[in-house]
């Protein structure tokens, strides 16, 4: 069963990393990890913000407007290794559910015609496939046109994900007692800023 995990993961990282070539030949804009953010934070004992963000994304936008973005979760950096890695084995349990997928359908002719600088607001329903459970969320984004037909897509509002209803509030309750705090907020706000290159 390990050996199943381990495999799926190694076979995911490659996805996330843009390295199969099938992929690359159907999208139109490629995400570049480097230039790219989805970060989230958490409320302890009611009132101590933390932020913490993850260190590899991937995606592509195809030329139909199919979106898929994919979030390696054993990338996540709290700036404090050992909650890293109570988060991976409590949380997310990155042994069974090593990535999560976000995918949504936009207007690919709409995204040609971004000029450099011309900006647009979109309202966007998309799916969160998040510990072995999807979800219909939506997010408020403004989309900018950079050189060469890039795209730069961000949050012009947090994205509120719900731990319970991916499942996670069980892993939240071992982490707040593991860490002896009072309390966990379980509601979760994401932001992202995404750059897409061609």
């Amino acid at each position: 069963m390990h050996v199943s995990y381990r495999l799926l993961r190694v076979c995911s990282l490659i996805f996330v990393l843009g390295l199969g070539v099938n992929v690359s030949a159907l999208a139109d804009w490629r995400l570049d990890n480097t230039q790219s953010t989805i970060n989230f934070s958490t409320v302890k004992n009611g009132s101590v913000i933390e932020y913490h963000h993850f260190g590899n994304i991937g995606g592509s936008i195809t030329k139909g407007g199919e979106v898929s973005i994919t979030i390696d979760l054993t990338s996540v950096d709290t700036k404090i290794p050992i909650r890293d890695e109570r988060m991976k084995k409590e949380l997310f349990v990155t042994e069974r559910f090593p990535l999560t997928i976000l995918s949504s359908k936009v207007d690919s002719v709409m995204l040609s015609d971004m000029i450099p600088g011309k900006t647009k607001l979109l309202d966007v329903d998309f799916t969160l496939d998040l510990h072995g459970i999807k979800q219909q969320l939506a997010a408020k984004l403004q989309v900018t046109g950079l050189e060469n037909g890039g795209l730069l897509i961000s949050t012009t509002w947090p994205v509120d994900v719900s731990a319970e209803k991916f499942g996670l509030d069980k892993g939240i309750e071992i982490l707040r007692d593991i860490a002896k705090l009072n309390s966990i907020l379980l509601r979760v706000p994401v932001n992202a800023q995404l750059i897409f290159v061609k």
